[in-house]
Order: C-alpha cells, then structure tokens, then sequence
C-alpha cells in the first residue's frame, strides 16, 4: 500500500516551530496594532498580482526580497502570502490562493472563521508558500536566501512535484499537491501555534502526536521512516514535526473525503476503515467546532460566482 509521495526523497526534515511570542521576546519584535486577529488580516482576493502591488500589503522589503529572487507574482488571500516565480501560471497561483482562502473562511463571508489561527498564517509571521519552478536554483541557495531575508520558513509547492505546467490549469495530481503542501503549513504553523495541545507537532504530547505514535508502525509509517521489517526508503522524517504532520495531512484529508496524494504504508485507504482506526480523543478534536477544522471536500472555487 505503500506510495512515496513526491516531496520525500528531497525535503529535509520539518523545522520545530518557534511561536511568535517567543521569537518576539528573544528578537525584540515588536507587535503593532496591524497584528490583529480580529479576522481582517487582509483582502480575500485569490487573484495573483505583482508582488509590489499595493492591494497585497505585504510587509516590509518582502515585494523587494521576492522579485530580486524572481518571485514576480503573488496572491494573500486573507494576508498568507503566496509568492511564485514568473514561469507559473497564474492559474495555478489562483487554485493554492483558493485552497488557502477556503481553508480560513469555508462560508466564504469575507471572514477568517478561526482568527487565532490566521494571526500564526498571516503577514508571513511565521511560514509562506513559495511556488518555484527551477529546482537547481532553488535549492542551490535561492531557498535558503530568501528564508534569511524574509525571516519565515517556506512550505514550498514547487512545479517538479506537481508536474508540467499546463495551459488548462492544474490537474488532479498538481491539486493534491497543492492541498498536502498548504495543510502542512496550516497544521504545522497555523493549528499547531494556535492548539498546541491538540495539534502541536513540536513533540509527541499532542492529540495528533500520540495518534501517531499509536498508529506507528500499525497502519501508518513514513516511507523515510524504519518499522520492524520494513526498513526506511531513504531519507528521515523520524522528528515529530515531519512525522506529525504528514500522518495528521493523510487523516484530515481522507476523513474529509478526499484523496491524499498519496499513503502512507499501512494507511488506510477507505474513510471508514480509517474511522474505524482512530481513537475517539481524535475524533473529538477534529469534531470540535472550536477548531475548525476540515470536514467535507474542498471545491476549489473560493470566490466563484
């Protein structure tokens, strides 16, 4: 049952998340009355502009980092900014922008229905979404640049994991990616900041961290990662903020009644044998309402008519 998913043989592992409280009082940041969470962050548009443009508002020197890096185009929907090369379609900028925007406001009224999250998400605070298309160039320093620069990590949705760009638009497998990418940066830095009791990913004390450790090698192991006669495929993604938050992408998506792009060894790939595996404490936390969490498929088209 196994598929090694299209970012394992080349990303490093998940870096553990400092909360911005804590980078503020070590760094001497300060927040200002533009640090909100009043659920206002920013427009809900999803169409990419230049990223200097005005009805953006990024930060400070982000317009200026990015374009110096080829990073012509960008889209904030409710202020996560969304940062991509000139050779991406703007199709495909839209598409993460929508999955973004429909994340944050599912009712689509405008609002973030969880604005304790959206406070980690946006601005760049604490992660943004790179969309490179030259892998050579990104990881021979590009990557590691513009995270000193812009002082956020990048969850990258790059095209040679979702493949040949194409003039009608992102397929299935290009969206899938999209999708993963955007629920590790939500989940790692976003619920994880805001919940850590329940979805952190800095250790195992969490709810999504103990299920992990349940399902270890049960019905679920990273393909990086070694089981009793199963050993690892290559790579590591031994560290909780890696193994965390791909198990907890895997199960969000599926419950959801969506197709990860890919499973895990052992995981289930039917909605009830899943719901069927997982403890009631997940479930519960997942159910709440308080937390917002995904719980029908995404329609990919925030903001359509």
């Amino acid at each position: 049952m196994s598929v090694v998913g299209w970012e394992h043989m080349t990303r490093a592992l998940r870096l553990p998340v400092v909360p911005l409280l804590v980078l503020c009082l070590t760094a001497g940041c300060q927040l200002g009355d533009d640090d909100d969470s009043s659920g206002s962050e920013g427009s809900a548009s999803v169409q990419p502009l230049a990223c200097g443009a005005t009805e953006l508002a990024l930060p400070a020197n982000w317009a200026t980092e990015l374009t110096a890096a080829g990073f012509t185009k960008c889209a904030a929907p409710f202020g996560v900014i969304i940062g991509a090369v000139e050779a991406v379609p703007d199709a495909y900028v839209a598409t993460a922008a929508r999955i973004v925007a429909e994340l944050i406001d599912p009712d689509e009224d405008g609002q973030a229905n969880d604005p304790a999250v959206l406070a980690y998400l946006a601005q760049g605070r604490e992660v943004w979404l790179p969309m490179p298309a030259n892998e050579q160039l990104w990881t021979g320093g590009v990557e590691e640049q513009l995270g000193a620069a812009l002082g956020a990590y990048g969850i990258m949705i790059p095209e040679w994991w979702m493949g040949s760009f194409s003039s009608s638009g992102p397929d299935e497998h290009a969206r899938a990616v999209m999708v993963e990418e955007i629920i590790h940066a939500f989940t790692q830095f976003g619920y994880g900041l805001a919940y850590p009791e329940v979805f952190g990913v800095n250790d195992w004390s969490s709810v999504v961290g103990r299920e992990t450790q349940a399902a270890q090698c049960s019905w679920w192991q990273h393909p990086e990662n070694s089981c009793p006669g199963v050993p690892s495929q290559g790579g590591d993604c031994s560290d909780p903020s890696c193994d965390v938050t791909e198990f907890y992408h895997q199960v969000l998506v599926l419950r959801a009644g969506m197709t990860p792009g890919w499973f895990g060894i052992g995981f289930p790939q039917d909605r009830t044998a899943l719901e069927s595996l997982l403890s009631d404490e997940i479930k519960a936390a997942m159910d709440n309402p308080a937390h917002h969490q995904l719980r029908e498929p995404l329609g990919f088209d925030y903001g359509s008519p």
